[in-house]
């Protein structure tokens, strides 16, 4: 009993006794605050964190409690109190990073987005050297006003995996040359054409590339070592909206496209040989010069979503390539209520489909139906291959099954089976079309 008793209170420390890489691996789940803070655990503990090759700064950490998310203060707040948080940050990791040995680092990470309003761009500057400095492989720096980055990011070596937020431009960048690099994700940035160029002949190894927010000022994408491209919500802008957009990527595995602004009047030419699926969220408007589909002919798998998905398939529909590849498609917020005929057009362009997802494809009321289409003969789907049609629905969608009767009627000579699925906790189990007419009563 006592020797149990000796086990559970646990006189022996385990995790003292574990090696430095192992420690540091744990401790890389936390910030640099937090690290910081285990000095008091053990004797063992006191220096651990001066030798700690992962370094996470976070504001946010530092705010003071009640502070709403908009940054805006109270007027009651003394100007002392509203600096403070600032104040600490600015000394936590300004003592953080001399107080460290000067071994090098794994990752570097810093979030300080409001940090402009003080004037700390050249300390801001120099912690990111500093990292620099010490061979990086994975930098992530989300911080303001746009020249606290210096241009020696660009120049980085060691750097394997990069983030940067909220800089307004890298026109200033001369050079780039990040021989080991292969994810990059910028957001908020002003991106030129000369730039791109730079960036895809500096940067042999990139095959992640994530754009969020970008304004463009380029008009093509060439890269033979992408394997993966993700597009949000950016926005072109100049000559390049009314130009011909092209991305030529052959070996690109992934394309992801969250419709950006300003489209409208620029044709897209895709270019991806190799590209097995792809995701296309289409919000803003679209018109026939557009033209995203036609490169998008032999993926294997596709997802088509978005409140303006209507517009996408109304405007490529006559020029639209048959997607002999693809086995499985999503379609999310299309209202088959009023436009089935339009998407049973779209679906036969599938010939090989396996399988079939829908989701938020019906719509709140009856008065949204369109009546006309119910008379009129839509045409079957003619695919052989189709063995599974998933359906999710709302409780509020009250036109759901009818939604459900166009399919069954389209996909009879398949003869796939239907799934139906609840998104409401109400219900998750499935019904299969064997007990539809329990649907039907169920509204």
């Amino acid at each position: 009993m006592e020797q149990a008793g000796k086990s559970m209170r646990g006189d022996k420390d385990r995790i003292s006794s574990l090696p430095d890489s192992l420690i540091h691996r744990i401790m890389s789940f936390l910030t640099a605050q937090e690290a910081v803070q285990t000095c008091v655990l053990a004797k063992r503990w006191k220096n651990l964190w001066t030798t700690l090759p992962f370094l996470d700064f976070d504001l946010h950490k530092f705010m003071c409690d009640g502070e709403p998310d908009d940054g805006e203060w109270d007027d009651s707040e003394s100007e002392d109190a509203r600096r403070n948080p600032f104040h600490k940050f600015r000394d936590f990791v300004t003592m953080a990073i001399l107080l460290r040995d000067s071994s090098d680092l794994h990752k570097f990470r810093i979030s300080c987005k409001r940090f402009e309003q003080h004037n700390y761009h050249s300390l801001i500057r120099s912690w990111i050297l500093y990292a620099l400095k010490h061979n990086p492989k994975v930098l992530d720096i989300n911080a303001e006003p746009a020249d606290s980055l210096p241009l020696a990011v660009f120049t980085c070596a060691s750097l394997v995996d990069a983030s940067l937020s909220s800089f307004t431009s890298v026109r200033t960048i001369k050079v780039v040359n990040l021989p080991c690099l292969r994810r990059l994700h910028l957001n908020w940035v002003i991106l030129d054409q000369a730039f791109i160029e730079k960036l895809f002949f500096g940067c042999p190894m990139l095959e992640f590339l994530h754009l969020e927010n970008c304004c463009w000022e380029f008009s093509s994408i060439n890269s033979r070592s992408l394997k993966y491209l993700k597009i949000q919500c950016c926005c072109l802008r100049g000559e390049i909206e009314r130009q011909t957009f092209s991305i030529n990527t052959p070996n690109l595995l992934s394309f992801c496209y969250r419709s950006c602004l300003n489209v409208i009047g620029c044709r897209m030419f895709l270019k991806m040989p190799s590209l097995t699926s792809a995701s296309i969220y289409s919000y803003w408007p679209y018109n026939g010069r557009n033209n995203i589909l036609t490169g998008l002919s032999k993926v294997q798998n596709l997802k088509l979503s978005g409140r303006s998905l209507k517009e996408l398939l109304e405007n490529e529909l006559s020029s639209c390539p048959d997607f002999s590849y693809v086995k499985n498609l999503s379609v999310n917020y299309l209202n088959l209520s009023c436009h089935f005929n339009l998407f049973a057009s779209f679906l036969n362009h599938f010939p090989n489909l396996e399988k079939l997802s829908l989701q938020h494809v019906g719509c709140s009321s009856e008065d949204d139906v369109d009546r006309n289409q119910e008379s009129s003969k839509v045409a079957p789907f003619m695919g052989k291959r189709l063995e599974r049609v998933d359906v999710k629905f709302h409780r509020s969608d009250r036109c759901f099954p009818r939604v459900v009767k166009y399919l069954q009627d389209i996909t009879e000579k398949s003869q796939a089976q239907i799934n139906i699925t609840s998104l409401d906790d109400w219900s998750s189990q499935d019904w299969d079309l064997d007990i539809s007419e329990h649907v039907w009563q169920h509204w």
